[in-house]
């Protein structure tokens, strides 16, 4: 299963323009796959969900996440609007690999192997650091901010390359805000964001909806408050014009 999900992940990345080593502009992506993404605080058994409607994408962040798991979680969402098969619509908790289920657990393998592809780590651990547990805290400060991940997203793809073990882990994995300003990063990685960020066409369909009378004013003004935008002054604003 592994190969074959690591391979559908790298056939991904090179169809829309990326190596196998370069780190992924998510909020790029999805405009390019014209996937509307909206990020609303969620609770926190709630990571995310998609939604397929014919040609229409739809992707729902949990903002209330770290940023690098939100990446991650984004990355578990495109493997079911893109690679699963017979895809139906259920919110989703991402990076437990709970191997007992399978679609969930093939999602959670495609995020890491999408967002953290093999020949980039590879690429950016130096030579004497290939070696089982022989890691550095800088070292993974750098692939956690070069690929935009969690550290805990990171230290189990570090695991499943089989350069740390558990013990590596239990070390890394505390004080993480803390290790990172120590060594100068920036810490919006670990934190929480985005809330209300809608990427995608959402409001352009509603507006051209509402030009073409397909919906009603009460309708579109609707649609446009729950994306945050309090379309009464833009219509009285119009009317004046």
């Amino acid at each position: 299963m592994h190969f074959k999900i690591e391979k559908q992940a790298a056939e991904f990345r090179n169809q829309y323009g990326f190596t196998s080593s370069d780190p992924i502009r998510l909020k790029s992506l999805l405009i390019k796959l014209n996937v509307i993404t909206l990020f609303k605080p969620l609770s926190d058994n709630f990571s995310g969900m998609a939604v397929k409607v014919e040609k229409n994408r739809f992707i729902l962040i949990n903002s209330n996440h770290s940023m690098g798991r939100q990446h991650f979680s984004i990355c578990h969402e495109l493997y079911h609007l893109y690679i699963q098969e017979n895809f139906t619509p259920h919110h989703c908790i991402s990076g437990i690999f709970n191997a007992s289920d399978k679609i969930e657990y093939s999602a959670d393998l495609f995020a890491a192997y999408l967002l953290m592809p093999k020949d980039g780590i590879i690429s950016l651990v130096p030579d004497e650091q290939l070696k089982k547990d022989k890691i550095t805290l800088e070292t993974i400060l750098k692939l956690e901010h070069y690929f935009s991940c969690s550290r805990t997203a990171l230290l189990n793809r570090l695991k499943e390359m089989q350069l740390i073990s558990s013990n590596t882990i239990d070390k890394y994995k505390t004080d993480i805000i803390l290790s990172a300003r120590k060594y100068g990063y920036d810490d919006s990685l670990y934190k929480s964001g985005n809330e209300g960020l809608i990427i995608g066409d959402f409001g352009t369909i509603a507006k051209h909806l509402y030009d073409k009378e397909k919906i009603s004013e009460g309708h579109y003004t609707e649609l446009m408050n729950s994306i945050g935008f309090d379309i009464n002054n833009i219509l009285d604003a119009d009317e004046v014009n």
